[in-house]
């Protein structure tokens, strides 16, 4: 992101989600989300609760620096219309200058006076309307201050876990292991690169178990995918099979129907033929018995003969 666009997106970043307002002294709590002093220390983004300090003093808190810095930047880029509060006589004024070394805001009436003073003649003092996108950036890493002394953080104190200056270091942490702030941030940016690579190497292992996952599945579906084209095709076979013994079982059920109905009609034409016969001889012996006379009924017939031995029978 190029520094235009985030200073157009800067107010977002210095907010404070519980009052909805801008930034006042803002706090960070050990959940790492921050807050205005003046609120609760009930953190309005995760809601956990943490024990206000035995002294009750919240302002022991530790400061967001980097919040400090957006709250810097934005009061620059805000400068022509509502502009920024003296770091010296605390008035608001569009005219201003901001100090790097001593990462403040000093007003043109206030400005002469803080160049007076002689340990000041090396500061870089840059007047608002100069700023470019170089000085923007410089505001973002400038090195925190000690809220409590005003000096720069210097060191870091290893018993209560925070950054101090020398005059902390002398009266508040006095006794306590402490370590050059430069070395703290080294060992703990070391730290941070062994917890990143450790990091990346278990999002590397669900990588792979995902892409094990993913062959498993596969894995499945071929399986799935093969018994189901082998059932396809013993069902397939079994059904051929039925097929086949049913059409042979109907081949031998129509020979046989074949085979029995020529015997039917067989033994139907010879029926049909006797029955030709009969009613031949039915007809036949009608005539003898209207044409013929006594003596000739009397003579010996073998029409008549046959159907006496038909009655006989």
């Amino acid at each position: 992101m190029d520094i235009k666009t985030f200073l157009d997106n800067i107010y977002e970043h210095v907010c404070c989600s519980l009052c909805t307002n801008r930034f006042t002294n803002p706090k960070l709590l050990p959940c790492l989300h921050t807050f205005c002093l003046r609120d609760n220390v009930l953190c309005p983004e995760c809601r956990r609760n943490f024990t206000i300090p035995r002294n009750g003093d919240l302002d022991t808190l530790p400061t967001n620096f980097r919040l400090n810095s957006l709250l810097d930047a934005l009061s620059v880029t805000q400068c022509e219309t509502s502009g920024v509060k003296c770091g010296n006589c605390d008035k608001t004024r569009q005219q201003s200058a901001y100090c790097f070394t001593c990462c403040s805001f000093w007003c043109d009436d206030c400005l002469p006076f803080h160049n007076g003073i002689r340990t000041n003649k090396e500061h870089h003092v840059l007047a608002l309307r100069d700023f470019q996108d170089e000085d923007f950036e410089n505001i973002l890493k400038h090195p925190p201050f000690c809220a409590k002394h005003e000096e720069k953080l210097k060191f870091f104190c290893q018993v209560c876990k925070t950054t101090i200056c020398y005059s902390c270091a002398v009266t508040d942490h006095e006794g306590h292991a402490k370590i050059v702030l430069e070395d703290a941030a080294k060992e703990r940016k070391l730290r941070i690169v062994r917890a990143v690579e450790f990091k990346k190497r278990k999002a590397q292992n669900k990588v792979t178990k995902i892409t094990k996952l993913g062959e498993n599945c596969i894995q499945v579906q071929e399986e799935a995918a093969r018994i189901k084209s082998d059932i396809q095709q013993f069902t397939d076979n079994l059904i051929a099979a039925i097929e086949a013994k049913k059409n042979e079982i109907f081949d031998e059920v129509e020979m046989k129907e074949k085979q029995r109905l020529e015997r039917l009609g067989e033994k139907r034409q010879e029926i049909e033929e006797e029955m030709k016969k009969d009613q031949t001889a039915i007809e036949k012996s009608h005539l003898i018995l209207k044409q013929s006379t006594s003596a000739q009924i009397m003579q010996p017939n073998d029409l008549v003969d046959k159907l006496f031995r038909e009655e006989g029978e």
